[in-house]
């Protein structure tokens, strides 16, 4: 039995897409979600200028978390009007090393095919990608045109 939903979003509309799918299992299950973001910390060291510029680095990561907790929230409320038990967790780190070690604590974990990047990997997202060769648990992705 599914009880512990798991959804990774970035914002985009693909994750907001396996949100749909994630509210919708959790519902059928009579299960919980958590809903989780990724702050890319590692992204920010790619930047030019970022180690140059004083006060980029914190102006830089507040606007991810802001993202982040905009994105979380998105779910949240759509969790909540389906009456489903919502927890939100905004993470930094590297996106898919987050999600696997936090999917630990769930039975399944639902996630777009590919992210904001719009960078493809074949046919799924590099972070998708890692996920779903490295997880313990079942991962459904969702297609960029939804199920």
């Amino acid at each position: 039995m599914i009880k512990e939903v798991m959804i990774a979003t970035d914002g985009s509309e693909t994750s907001e897409k396996a949100a749909k799918v994630g509210i919708e299992t959790a519902c059928r299950s009579g299960g919980r979600i958590t809903v989780v973001y990724v702050v890319d910390v590692f992204r920010l060291a790619h930047l030019p200028g970022y180690a140059a510029l004083p006060g980029l680095k914190g102006k830089l990561m507040e606007l991810m978390q802001k993202e982040g907790q905009k994105a979380v929230e998105y779910v949240e409320e759509q969790a909540s009007e389906a009456g489903i038990p919502c927890q939100m967790i905004v993470a930094e780190g590297d996106p898919s090393d987050e999600l696997l070690r936090i999917s630990e604590k769930s039975d399944l974990l639902i996630m777009g095919s590919v992210g904001r990047t719009g960078l493809d990997k074949l046919l799924l997202g590099s972070v998708a990608e890692k996920v779903v060769r490295h997880s313990t648990i079942p991962v459904l992705l969702v297609p960029k045109d939804g199920l």
